[in-house]
């Protein structure tokens, strides 16, 4: 991950250092001589500074706010640096603004004059691809046109780019975008995701496609982006649709919205007809930026309602809100409800949570609350609205108030963890809502008990009125508590008073005695124990006497009455009770009211001694006014049984006619209900009053409705003339109660008003049966009241022409026919005549019936008729009873009459032959020519045959075969209802009739789980049909409706359906594959055999396909191919070579075939497709040899490309045929030897060029592409092992030159035999020798090296060489010197460097032989070497020269690592240079032999520590040196370790150690990372727990890494081993002393003694002094962690403290001293001053702390001491310098201590500063006269004289001042000064 942070943190740290850089350069570039250092270190940078930004580029695709700015500062620098560049323009000019001078000399091209002709457009299209850009600029500049500037040209190149994609041509604009210096790539994708034309955009991702450019993110951008549009779109023809190219412009501006902006409002500009009738076109860029939601989201409204509940309910109700889709919303609101559905009702939405709802919503505010709203009222509340209380409150205000039962909020908690009650008495509180707070209470019944916050004393002190309202509720809940009324009257009393607590004597004390006297009246014992004064421990009822007494001066009767005083004899007066105190107030007399108290002793005797009442009959008698109510005034008030009562009581019991009396009774409570027919209690309690009376309310009901729909209707339509309507209402319903037709003739008028237009406002049709239904009120009203029905319904019907209606509303209400018949006139004329024809049969009918009933006919006749009707069914049926089996009876009835019905009354009867029913019904029910089919096999009569399973599997196959399926499921469903053969029927049905395959499949599932009922069934089934017979017709029809598809796509999707059902047709053919080659087919005109259907096997689907693929092939569909032969598997090869040819032929002809790089890459192609496509080895072998032999004669200019591809084509062939597992030998050295005639002739035609490049090189264009020799090189058999036998390096066979035949030319001779001495150089021997046998040519080098070999391994001795060979080995030093000289001159390397190999003896004649030859060679020497280096190491090791070369060079090289010479590595070293070696074999060895030795010399050394390893590690590493790579010998080393045996720890720490050196040479970080690892784990878990310490310490010194290795030092330290580290010569380096410094200092700060130990080891001074003066500085810590007092409590410690740091800063500078560490010497011999003074104040008993003084105090502490000396060495100590002046005020002037001054002046210079200090601090402080005095003389001390002058006469000492004046010395000068 790229961190953006970090990255700016580097720029920034990088400033300073650009800065300098920039800095130099400036200055070097304005010296000469100075300019070539300028440029480079400018090239430098700016190579730096490029690759920073090219990092930070490659690394993101999208710039934070921080690389930006790292790209900003970066570029800043680049800017600036480029002014430094050569030939870079110093000013810019702007190239727009700049005038062509037409005078001036422009040369004109005739490219310019064919320009003139053409438009801009054209011109610089034309520029682009030509590569004339700047020609172009010079034109346009020229004629003044804008598209000079090279912007405004690139843009203008981008439209002809976009141009040519809309015309399909991407090569064209490619090429353009080449050209202009983009990268085509990246430029087309950006098309491709910012153009909305679909064609450009299906084009590009095509062609990226193909280029795998996309990533795996952005192609599902792309499939969603098609899905999108797929959904969206309607159809419509693409060229019709496409907006003109200025929209599309923008493209390439990724950051303009502008496009965005044009795309949008194609949408939002056309109406929806052209929506929907157009294809919506999106940006791929729009893709990119949609998440998974908006996805979903996007894609939800064309999703099905079942799918929604796998939906993100998040999303769903995004777009459902967003949408305002309320209906769905209910839905899934009343679903997710808890009690919504059961248990096993399915659910059609996914769960819905309070936190979707709040955070997803996105509609208007309206349907938010409504939403809202719903949800409330089911007691959900989404959590923003429980987090906010208000809105809660408000939200409640919608749903019926916070005042519901139950609770709409029971289970409420705020985030502060109140209950609801809680919040709400808090929210009131705050608002002072006491009413709202008291109602609240009494609805929910709280109290303290039940609601704590109640009783919270903090909100009752708070808020008084609260406490109030709370005690006044207890009150009413608890009245008879005198405790509660006291409580609720001190609350009371705290409102009043809220300054003090409310208590009585407060009441008292602010003057509300009557408020006192009222509250006492209800405290516990009353008033008389408040003025005894037993309870003092409830001071709020406690009341001082002498208080009450004086607030009760103003009422002296109620003071005399609570305070009386005592009579003579002592005796109390009587008491005095209430009614002697109100005897004065006028309104309350005593004696003539409250008689019914006994306590009132004032009454009169006759006074009423009851409590008076309205009902007292005294009262009443004297004062009421008398009324009679009847039952009419309960009706009135809406209560009929008080009025039932009244009327029994008061009427009936009295009545002699009590029916009349009834009745009359009822008429008046009907014409009072219709009176007040609007208030609905009336009308309510005199509908009850009728039925109690036991007549019948009907009417009354009816009344009162229509009264209601024409008061509503009438009130509607005239607002504001309610009263009068109302009373024109009630008139007119008092006529209707007196029994007048013609007001219920208007009512019946307003009524049918008022009907009709309540049915309008209902929105439902006027002749609907919701509609008749309501029109019965109507009917009934006319029929109460004896009027006329009314037709107004029937007219209705008749506009509607709603007959149907129109005849039940006349049969149900019987209207008259004249009626009916008037109204008919108004149908249509057809209805009309129908209807007409009708009533008149209605009218005849009941004419003839009327006529029937007086005319008495003959039973007998009407039954004689009846038989006659009905004769052949009732006869049939008649005779079947007789029969003795009336089913056969009735069947063979049913067969001979074609009735089908009879074999369903067959069935009937008991134990019916089910399948003689089905089987008769079945042919009874077709015409005579199936029936006849069906029943031809049958012998005999048909009649009386008896019908089997046989007859019924022809009949089902027969009826199949016709398609008569309709015929047989029905049959089955009358006969055989749970046969499973009836699901395939209608399967069949639902397939080969309605296409449903998908409801066809659930069919198909549900015919397979019946089978499998029937076959797993514990008893046989009461059908006699077996499963066998079942399965074979079900096989029979699913194998025939394969047949019968009438085209392919049926074919298809019936073979898909058959597909997904497991083992459905296990012996017929495999549906599976057939499907599958329908799929693959689907799309071509290509078809399946049907007889494929009928005659299945492996072999004949073989062939088909077989078939098949030669037509795709012929039509060039070879995936379709591929595809097909993959299902049969067949072999693929001739469908991919074919497709090869294909593409051959198609390059060759209107591709750029003629490009040599063409044809490389469409080879490399070509074997890269068959390898994937597994193409065998022999066909693709053939098919290159063949386009091999095709390659043709080109011209002389193309002859050597032609060359090289033939070479190529040769090389691919031999590749390939090498693979094959029958591969002959000749075959291979055949195309071989074809190769090399092409080699020749390429090195014959370039012989002529001086760099001929290797034909074995890797050659690469300068633009990285492929060449033909590199891909011939990439795919050379030349190494293969059955060519390169040994018998090409025997002398058998090998051609001299007296046997060479020449069927070469003398060109191709040369050629052959440079192409040879280039193989034998490259130790390409064995092919060197084939090629020599190929063409029978003799090469000297050849024959040289192969006899080297020979006289090396034995195989041929001196005597018998070839006489060529002995004539070279027999030639004069002389003349062999002057014959290879010059070849020696053409030779690669010398010999001297090898001489300490040969170093031949003169005894070894064949070593001597070897040499010369050697010296011989001009190609092939380095083979040579290798055979003299083989052949000197099979001498060394004892064995023979085949011994050794047949051994890999491995067991070599090991043998020589492992031979213990001294010079071993020097001759491995040349092994592997010989033999070259990997890198990877040599590290292994290497590191393999070094594990062995070091095992080996630990058993030598039984495991002990070695002394000095210095020497042996050096060895191993030369070893190691011998792989180049010296980290890979660390990773084999590491790799060692696991194989080391258990117990060989000193092996393992050896490896670690030579690993980890291994990787200190090259700095590999990350393996001396894994070596510490180790090594950590190898201490922990074996070296430690051993006890091996000595191997520790070998391990930490070895590696060296102290800081990585601590954990080494506290394992020394733990196990007391840590002095070994101490030892000398143990770390020559001198490290390891600092590093066990430096752990001490850190990690044992406190071991003293270990970091003196190191130190004195070492000699280390300065450490020494440092502990020793951190030691003493604890001294002084531990005196300053306790107060001064304390510590000179214990003087004696304190001294030995202030001893001990005294001796140890003592030590510390003398260690110091020693390091020549002066500044730190000299701060410990401070600190020893200060410790030896604090000493001395001890001694002489003086407590002033001198020592751990802070800054704040040191002042006061200098002021304090008496001599200077001790303030000298107190601000040394602290390093500090105080104010002199002021320390000298207060010793001197203040003290007039002048020996003060005279220690300061031995020490301090007197400063004439100081004393100008000292004078001011005298004025500030207002001297005294012994300070004058003090000054005075301290002026003296003054050596300025005209200082002293001044500062004398500033302070008025004149005496002073004449004596200066006077003074003969002093005098003049003064006076000099003066006047100047």
């Amino acid at each position: 991950m790229f961190d953006s942070h970090t990255c700016i943190r580097g720029v920034e740290e990088l400033k300073p250092a650009l800065d300098l850089l920039c800095s130099a350069i400036r200055e070097n570039d304005l010296e000469a001589q100075s300019k070539h250092f300028s440029e480079q270190l400018l090239n430098l940078t700016l190579a730096f500074l490029n690759k920073q930004i090219r990092e930070i580029f490659i690394h993101t695709k999208e710039l934070d706010e921080c690389l930006q700015k790292c790209v900003d500062i970066l570029t800043t620098y680049i800017i600036e640096l480029r002014t430094f560049m050569i030939k870079f323009p110093r000013k810019q000019t702007n190239l727009i603004n700049i005038r062509c001078d037409f005078d001036e000399d422009i040369p004109r091209t005739e490219q310019s004059q064919m320009w003139e002709t053409l438009t801009p457009e054209q011109v610089i299209f034309e520029a682009i691809l030509n590569n004339r850009i700047p020609e172009a600029q010079t034109f346009f500049r020229v004629n003044q046109n804008p598209a000079q500037s090279l912007q405004e040209l690139i843009q203008i190149g981008f439209e002809l780019v976009y141009d040519s994609l809309l015309k399909g041509n991407v090569k064209e604009a490619s090429e353009l975008i080449r050209n202009m210096g983009f990268d085509v790539k990246e430029q087309l994708h950006k098309i491709c995701f910012y153009t909305i034309d679909k064609n450009i955009r299906n084009l590009l991702v095509k062609v990226l496609q193909e280029q795998n450019y996309f990533s795996e993110k952005e192609k599902r951008v792309i499939a969603f982006v098609h899905q999108v549009e797929n959904f969206y779109s309607g159809s419509f023809q693409d060229n019709k649709e496409i907006q003109p190219l200025s929209s599309f412009r923008n493209w390439k501006k990724e950051q303009d919205l502008s496009s965005h902006t044009a795309v949008l409002d194609t949408f939002l500009t056309c109406d929806k007809p052209q929506i929907y009738n157009r294809e919506h076109r999106i940006m791929l860029n729009w893709g990119q930026w949609w998440d998974q939601d908006i996805q979903e989201m996007i894609l939800l409204p064309k999703r099905s309602h079942e799918e929604f509940k796998s939906c993100n309910p998040a999303v769903l109700w995004m777009y459902l809100t967003s949408q305002h889709d309320w209906l769905n919303i209910c839905s899934w609101i009343e679903e997710s409800q808890p009690h919504s559905h059961t248990l096993f009702q399915q659910a059609n939405w996914p769960s819905l949570t309070p936190d979707i709802i709040d955070q997803n919503t996105f509609c208007s505010s309206y349907m938010r609350n409504e939403i809202l709203d719903k949800l409330a009222r089911n007691g959900i509340f989404v959590p923003s609205e429980q987090d906010d209380f208000e809105l809660l409150l408000l939200r409640l205000s919608h749903i019926g108030g916070v005042m519901q039962n139950p609770h709409p909020v029971p289970k409420y908690s705020s985030a502060s963890g109140l209950d609801f009650h809680t919040h709400f008495i808090l929210y009131c509180l705050e608002r002072s809502l006491q009413h709202l707070l008291y109602t609240y209470l009494d609805y929910y019944s709280l109290t303290p008990s039940n609601c704590p916050v109640l009783d919270k004393k903090e909100l009752h002190e708070a808020h008084p009125w609260f406490e109030f309202l709370v005690q006044c509720r207890g009150v009413a809940s608890n009245p008879r508590d005198p405790k509660m009324i006291f409580q609720a009257s001190l609350a009371n009393a705290q409102i009043l008073i809220p300054s003090n607590q409310a208590s009585v004597s407060s009441m008292l004390l602010e003057g509300h005695t009557l408020l006192a006297l009222a509250t006492t009246m209800y405290a516990p014992g009353g008033i008389d124990q408040v003025l005894q004064n037993e309870d003092t421990e409830k001071p709020l009822k406690k009341v001082d006497p002498q208080l009450l007494k004086m607030a009760l001066t103003p009422y002296p009767k109620l003071k005399a009455a609570l305070f009386p005083q005592s009579t003579s004899h002592g005796i109390l007066p009587p008491d005095i009770s209430l009614y002697h105190l109100m005897q004065s107030l006028a309104p309350f007399d005593p004696t003539k009211l409250f008689g019914w108290q006994s306590s009132n002793t004032l009454a009169i005797a006759d006074i009423s001694s009851d409590l008076p009442h309205f009902s007292s009959p005294d009262l009443v008698n004297k004062y009421a006014i008398m009324e009679r109510l009847d039952f009419s005034y309960y009706l009135h008030h809406g209560r009929p049984s008080f009025a039932f009562g009244t009327f029994l009581v008061q009427q009936l019991v009295k009545s002699k006619s009590p029916k009349q009396l009834i009745q009359q009774a009822g008429n008046e409570a009907y014409a009072l209900a219709l009176s007040f027919f609007y208030i609905p209690s009336i009308g309510a309690a005199c509908i009850c009053f009728l039925e109690l009376l036991g007549l019948d309310s009907l009417k009354l009901r009816v009344d009162i409705k229509v009264a209601d729909i024409i008061w509503s209707f009438k009130s509607r339509n005239e607002d504001s003339q309610h009263n009068l309507i109302r009373e024109a209402l009630v008139g007119n319903l008092t006529k209707l109660a007196d029994g007048e037709k013609t007001a219920a003739a208007e009512v019946l008028i307003s009524l049918e008003e008022a009907f009709w237009d309540k049915i309008e406002h209902q929105e439902i049709k006027k002749t609907s049966s919701d509609s008749r239904r309501q029109w019965s009120l109507v009917m009934q009203f006319c029929k109460l009241h004896d009027i006329k029905l009314s037709t107004s319904y029937l007219k209705e019907c008749v506009r509607s022409n709603d007959w149907l209606q129109f005849l039940i509303q006349t049969q149900m209400y019987s209207y008259q026919i004249d009626e009916v018949i008037s109204i008919l006139q108004d149908f249509t004329p057809i209805l009309q005549e129908h209807l007409m024809l009708a009533f008149e049969n209605l009218q005849r009918s009941r004419s003839d019936t009327g006529s029937h009933h007086n005319n008495n006919t003959s039973p007998l006749k009407t039954e004689h008729r009846q038989s006659e009707h009905t004769s052949d069914l009732f006869q049939i049926l008649l005779c079947c009873q007789e029969s003795p089996n009336p089913g056969c009876y009735l069947l063979a009835e049913g067969v001979r009459h074609h009735a089908p019905f009879l074999s369903v009354l067959a069935a009937c009867f008991q134990d019916p032959n089910i399948i003689h029913c089905l089987c008769v019904w079945i042919i009874t029910s077709v015409d005579n020519v199936t029936a006849a089919e069906a029943t031809n096999h049958i012998q005999g009569s048909v009649e009386n045959h008896e019908w089997d399973l046989h007859d019924l599997s022809t009949i089902w196959k027969m009826f199949l075969r016709r398609q008569k399926n309709k015929t047989l499921m029905n049959g089955f469903r009358l006969f055989l209802k749970d046969s499973p053969l009836l699901h395939i029927l209608e399967m069949y049905e639902l397939c080969m009739d309605y296409k449903k395959y998908n409801e066809a499949k659930t069919k198909l599932h549900n015919f397979q789980t019946s089978l499998a009922n029937l076959k797993i069934a514990d008893k046989p089934t009461p059908s006699i049909i077996s499963v066998p017979w079942l399965e074979s017709q079900a096989f029979f029809l699913l194998e025939l409706m394969m047949q019968q598809c009438r085209t392919q796509y049926e074919l298809g999707k019936l073979l898909q359906l058959f597909a997904d059902i497991d083992k459905l047709l296990p012996d017929g053919p495999d549906v599976k594959k057939l499907c599958a080659l329908s799929q693959i087919l689907k799309d071509s005109s290509i078809s399946i055999n049907r007889s494929i259907l009928t005659s299945y096997d492996t072999e004949y689907f073989q062939n088909e396909c077989r078939s098949v693929l030669e037509q795709l092939q012929e039509r060039g569909l070879f995936s379709l191919a591929r595809k097909v032969a993959e299902l049969a598997e067949l072999p693929v090869d001739s469908v991919v070579i074919q497709e090869v040819l294909q593409d051959l032929h198609l390059l060759e002809h209107i591709g750029p075939w003629h490009q040599k790089q063409t044809r490389i890459n469409f080879w490399k192609k070509c074997h890269d497709r068959f390898m994937r496509n597994s193409v065998s080895s022999k066909a693709a072998s053939a098919f290159f040899l063949a386009e091999a032999n095709a390659v043709s004669e080109p011209s002389a200019d193309e002859k050597v490309n032609s060359i090289m591809e033939k070479h190529l084509l040769l090389t691919l062939a031999g590749h390939w045929l090498a693979q094959s597992d029958s591969v002959t030998l000749d075959k291979l050295e055949e195309i071989e030897k074809q190769i090399w005639l092409c080699c020749i002739a390429q090195q014959t035609l370039n012989r002529d060029d001086v760099l001929v490049k290797s034909r074995f090189s890797h050659q690469v264009s300068a633009s990285g592409e492929l060449s033909f020799d590199s891909l011939a090189k990439e795919f050379s058999f030349s190494k293969l092992t059955a060519l390169n036998t040994s018998k090409y390096l025997q002398l058998d066979g090998l051609a001299f030159q007296d046997m060479s035949e020449n069927i070469l030319d003398k060109a191709e001779v040369e050629s052959l035999r440079f192409l040879i001495g280039r193989l034998l150089d490259e130790g390409s021997i064995h092919e060197a020798s084939r090629v020599c046998r190929y063409f029978h040519f003799y090469s000297r080098d050849v024959s040289l090296v192969l006899h080297c070999r020979a006289l090396a391994s034995g195989e041929a001795d001196l005597n018998s060489l070839h006489p060529d060979i002995r004539a070279i080995l027999l030639v004069g030093d002389t003349a062999d010197e002057r014959d290879t000289q010059p070849r020696r001159l053409q030779s690669t390397s010398s010999i001297e460097n090898w001489s300490h190999v040969l170093a031949p003896s003169p005894d070894d004649l064949v070593m001597t032989s070897l040499t010369t030859l050697i010296d011989e060679c001009v190609h092939g020497r380095n083979y040579c070497r290798q055979v003299v280096c083989l052949y000197e190491l099979s001498k060394e090791l004892n064995c023979s020269y085949g011994e050794i070369s047949a051994h890999d060079s491995e067991k070599v090289l090991r043998a020589i690592l492992s031979s213990q010479q001294p010079d071993r590595c020097k001759k491995a070293q040349m092994f592997i240079k010989t033999q070259g070696l990997q890198s990877e074999t040599v590290a292994e060895l290497v590191a393999e032999e070094i594990m062995q030795e070091l095992l080996v010399s630990s058993e030598r050394k039984g495991q002990k520590q070695i002394v000095n390893p210095a020497d042996e590690t050096q060895a191993f590493l030369e070893l190691a040196k011998l792989c180049k790579d010296h980290t890979l010998v660390g990773m084999k080393l590491l790799d060692k370790i696991s194989s080391v045996p258990c117990g060989e720890l000193s092996c393992t720490t050896e490896l670690l150690i030579l690993a980890h050196n291994c990787f200190s040479l090259t700095c590999h970080m990350e393996g001396i990372i894994r070596v510490l690892q180790t090594a950590r784990l190898l201490t922990e878990a074996h070296l430690a727990p051993n006890e091996e310490f000595g191997l520790v310490v070998r391990l930490l010194t070895g590696i060296g890494r102290y800081n990585e290795m601590t954990y080494i030092f506290d394992l020394l330290h733990e196990k007391h081993y840590f002095e070994v580290l101490m030892r000398k010569k143990l770390d020559p380096s001198g490290t390891l002393k600092t590093a066990l410094l430096d752990y001490i200092k850190r990690c044992r700060p406190g071991d003293s003694e270990k970091h003196n130990m190191i130190a004195l080891c070492f000699s280390m001074c300065r450490e020494i002094g440092e502990n020793h003066e951190a030691a003493a500085c604890i001294q002084l810590k531990l005196i300053e962690s306790q107060p001064w007092e304390e510590s000179l409590r214990d003087v004696p410690n304190l001294k030995k403290l202030l001893m001990k740091a005294l001796t140890l800063f003592i030590d510390a500078a003398e260690s110091y001293s020693k390091d020549s560490c002066i500044r730190q010497s000299l701060r410990c011999n401070r600190l020893t001053k200060l410790i030896t003074l604090q000493l001395h104040f001890l001694n002489t008993n003086q407590s002033t702390m001198l020592i751990n003084l802070n800054r704040q105090n040191l002042m006061d502490c200098i002021m304090s001491l008496p001599r200077f000396y001790q303030v000298a060495i107190v601000s040394e100590a602290y390093d500090f310098v105080p104010d002199w002046a002021e320390v000298l005020y207060q010793q001197v002037i203040i003290k007039g201590d002048f020996n003060y001054l005279e220690e300061f002046k031995q020490q301090r210079l007197l400063k004439s500063n100081v004393f100008e200090e000292i004078a001011k601090k005298v004025k500030q402080h207002q001297p005294t006269e012994t300070a004058q005095k003090n000054l005075k003389t301290l002026l003296t001390y003054c050596e300025d004289i005209y200082l002293y002058y001044k500062l004398a006469y500033d302070n008025k000492f004149y005496d002073v001042v004449n004596m200066l004046l006077k003074d003969a010395q002093t005098g003049c000068c003064l006076k000099d000064m003066l006047a100047n």
